[in-house]
């Protein structure tokens, strides 16, 4: 999705700066320490990515601006693979005395769906705060036809499986948003899951697929010069960059619902005074005024919620995606 986003360019647009050191060998908690006492440390920020993703900007973006809020160094430690559950797993196992935390994307409330053999529990963690929602839109070719949402379903009705929409990956936040959409719509969409981005968009151009949901980033230029078509945006109202795009809301399907959620999550088991430090920390440091207007230049709306705010959505989406990987039998390959 959003993640063409280069560490450099979004780093030079705001002026920040990135924490470099390395993560020091053997760093292990101690005890529950108090709020008070605590940081004495470096703090680790595991990220379930590799670096130069739109989330792995982010964190190191905010790093040093934590790191100045609670005197001690954040660390951004890269840890990718198996879907995030590498990370995950590193922080389960992890001491629970607030110097390992982790960001966590939209597969947070998915991977526990589609991996049930997980070597650790969902309820090993906290979610502290969802700090950025990247909203996405259902792109179409232009010179498919159709210009609005009821012409799509309408025309996709008319040649059931014969049209394809691509995502991101099996099991991705994109590709069970297109299958909340086929289920909701009642059209026949063969799914065509991708490496990469930017090889949807070259065939979403030559109409090799009809439909994908991809994130404001990676279209706007392309609907901008009306080569692809936005037929509906996913999130709760209308954008000003899209003023005359709806909502999926807007055109019957409330249900839709895929976006690319950055936030950071804890062990569930960290004391509550040093919780709340860096749930305060962290949600200071997005909404400061220039990292709004830098993020929001890269498809990304700040909203930094409370931890209770994150948990509640986490669960809605949870619920939501785990009726459509029953219904549409999404199984990772």
């Amino acid at each position: 999705m959003i993640n063409r986003v280069t560490r450099r360019k979004l780093l030079a647009t705001t002026g920040g700066g990135i924490v470099a050191a390395s993560v020091p060998a053997g760093i292990s908690g101690a005890g529950a320490q108090t709020a008070d006492a605590w940081p004495t440390k470096p703090i680790r920020v595991i990220m379930p990515f590799g670096a130069g993703g739109s989330m792995d900007v982010l964190s190191r973006l905010l790093a040093p601006i934590v790191s100045e809020q609670l005197g001690q160094q954040v660390v951004v430690e890269n840890r990718a693979g198996a879907t995030g559950t590498v990370a995950m797993a590193a922080v389960a196992a992890a001491p629970a005395d607030g110097y390992t935390l982790m960001f966590t994307g939209s597969s947070y409330s998915i991977i526990a769906l589609l991996m049930p053999n997980l070597p650790f529990k969902m309820d090993a963690f906290t979610p502290l705060s969802r700090l950025t929602v990247g909203p996405t839109l259902m792109a179409v070719p232009s010179q498919l036809g159709p210009k609005t949402m009821a012409e799509f379903v309408t025309a996709a009705k008319a040649q059931p499986g014969k049209w394809s929409f691509g995502s991101s990956g099996i099991g991705t936040s994109v590709h069970l948003g297109g299958e909340l959409f086929k289920i909701a719509a009642g059209v026949d969409l063969a799914h065509v899951p991708y490496r990469a981005t930017p090889a949807i968009v070259a065939d979403l151009l030559e109409n090799r697929i009809q439909m994908s949901v991809l994130g404001v980033a990676d279209c706007r230029q392309y609907i901008a010069s009306g080569q692809l078509r936005g037929l509906a945006l996913s999130y709760t109202e209308r954008m000003p960059e899209f003023p005359d795009m709806p909502t999926f809301a807007e055109v019957g399907y409330p249900n839709v619902r895929a976006s690319n959620d950055f936030g950071i999550s804890i062990r569930a088991d960290t004391p509550a005074p040093i919780k709340a430090r860096l749930e305060e920390a962290y949600r200071a440091a997005v909404r400061r005024p220039e990292i709004v207007q830098r993020l929001k230049d890269f498809g990304l709306i700040v909203v930094a919620t409370s931890s209770a705010d994150f948990a509640r959505v986490l669960a809605e989406d949870a619920a939501r995606y785990g009726e459509v990987i029953r219904v549409a039998n999404v199984k990772l390959e």
